[in-house]
């Protein structure tokens, strides 16, 4: 494509350089596009960017950062705004686009004006960066480097976000075994000042998780990454080695009772506070007394959790056809709004049980309702349920019945249902316990 070189040089001073001091007569333009370059070449003569379109604005927008063609960017910063970032619907696919692009120029070119952009856009559009975040690091394993790097500017504040993905990625998919590359990675980059400052709690549980994870590593350069990880949240007065002596005893007890989920630092409800609240008194039953360290609920009783996470653990101890056994989870929101949200078994038989996840509210019909997969077929059956940001988990002696995974259902389902999901993700602030078992059920006291 022939052009003029004085014109072209009073444009670009990368351009004026090559021609007048290097004497070069011709540029290579391979690495673009032919309509891009057209675009680019019309703009140098006219100074506008009439031919700008979506699909060759990153390379006219890199022509205009590589040539040094000011005016051009800025005018491609404004088509970035006007153009790329108007959604329609909000949909995943166009937003995906922009924060590619985004991403692209912040990698390649050091650019940060699009990023800044993107993050401003979506914010004030009330797009949900939990669910878009997710979504975005699907496949994580594969994740180019640049994409974390996005992943962690969109975040920016609700480091929470990507704590959640991180851990569901190492339980889930590296099934709690070792650390990756992009695992690693991302653990270096993560704030971890900003993150514990934010969100406490949440450091403290990725803190924990990490720990036992580089305990099972023979890898130095591992060991290093979760040594720099953690020691903002080690105190003025304990080693690393001592926080992984207490990680690693701490295991060894939990791994002696029925389950033990990595990643979760469950926060027990506390029956002893309140015993009168959530107990029978003997002379008001004519039930046999409830067995050492475990407790008969009272239906409807409520109880307040301190942390995010939630295990209990249940007897039952008889066969009770189409009795009920459900929980209630209020869980926090953004602004301090709450979203209500339950979780049912039913007893069909001694070894099948169903069970529904639903919103606060009269469930479906239960003969819909699917099974739990694997109950025992005996009599006594020791139940521990659990919620973490991450997953709901059903243990029947021992046997995982159920493992309802919260960020997977954000992932593949509609649009319309995501917020749903998500939303069961959240910290839980208390929770209601309700029951129709008559006298085979029994709650474990808490020590």
């Amino acid at each position: 494509m022939r052009t003029n070189s004085m014109i072209m040089s009073l444009n670009s001073p990368v351009i004026e350089n090559l021609t007048t001091d290097l004497a070069q007569t011709s540029l290579e333009m391979d690495d673009f596009t032919r309509p891009a370059v057209a675009c680019f070449v019309e703009a140098m003569y006219t100074g506008e960017a009439d031919k700008l379109e979506k699909d060759i604005f990153e390379d006219v927008n890199k022509m205009a950062h590589v040539f040094d063609v000011s005016w051009l960017t800025k005018k491609c910063l404004k088509f970035y705004k006007s153009d790329i970032m108007n959604f329609e619907d909000d949909s995943y696919e166009d937003i995906l686009f922009a924060c590619e692009i985004a991403s692209r120029a912040h990698y390649h070119l050091k650019q940060t004006k699009l990023v800044n952009c993107f993050v401003k856009t979506i914010a004030s559009r009330g797009v949900d960066k939990g669910i878009f975040v997710t979504r975005y690091l699907a496949g994580f394993a594969s994740v180019p480097k640049r994409k974390i790097d996005m992943a962690l500017m969109i975040a920016r504040d609700s480091l929470d976000i990507i704590g959640n993905c991180l851990m569901a990625y190492l339980s889930f998919v590296l099934e709690c075994k070792s650390f990756d590359e992009n695992s690693l990675y991302l653990l270096q980059k993560l704030n971890t000042q900003n993150f514990r400052n934010t969100f406490p709690v949440k450091f403290k549980q990725l803190t924990n998780f990490v720990v036992s994870l580089s305990l099972q590593s023979d890898c130095a350069e591992e060991t290093a990454i979760v040594e720099n990880f953690v020691k903002d949240n080690v105190q003025a007065n304990e080693s690393i080695n001592d926080l992984k002596e207490k990680q690693e005893s701490a295991v060894k007890t939990l791994e002696s009772k029925d389950t033990y989920n990595y990643g979760a630092d469950y926060c027990n409800i506390d029956l002893n506070a309140e015993t009168e609240n959530l107990t029978h008194k003997t002379s008001a039953t004519n039930t046999d007394d409830p067995e050492l360290g475990w407790i008969m609920p009272i239906s409807s009783s409520s109880s307040s959790l301190s942390e995010d996470g939630f295990l209990l653990r249940l007897k039952t101890t008889g066969y009770e056809r189409e009795k009920k056994i459900r929980f209630d989870f209020i869980l926090g929101g953004v602004g301090g709004s709450e979203h209500r949200r339950c979780f049912i078994m039913e007893c069909r038989t001694l070894d099948l049980w169903r069970y529904y996840i639903s919103r606060y509210g009269s469930p479906l019909e239960s003969a819909s309702w699917p099974y739990l997969e694997n109950v025992p077929s005996v009599q006594v059956k020791h139940w521990t349920i659990t919620k973490t940001s991450v997953n709901l988990t059903v243990v029947c002696n021992g046997v995982t019945v159920l493992n309802f995974n919260f960020l997977s259902k954000i992932m593949n389902s509609k649009a319309d249902e995501r917020q749903f999901w998500f939303n069961w993700s959240k910290s839980c602030v208390s929770i209601k316990f309700e029951a129709t078992f008559e006298k085979s059920l029994l709650l474990e006291k808490r020590r």
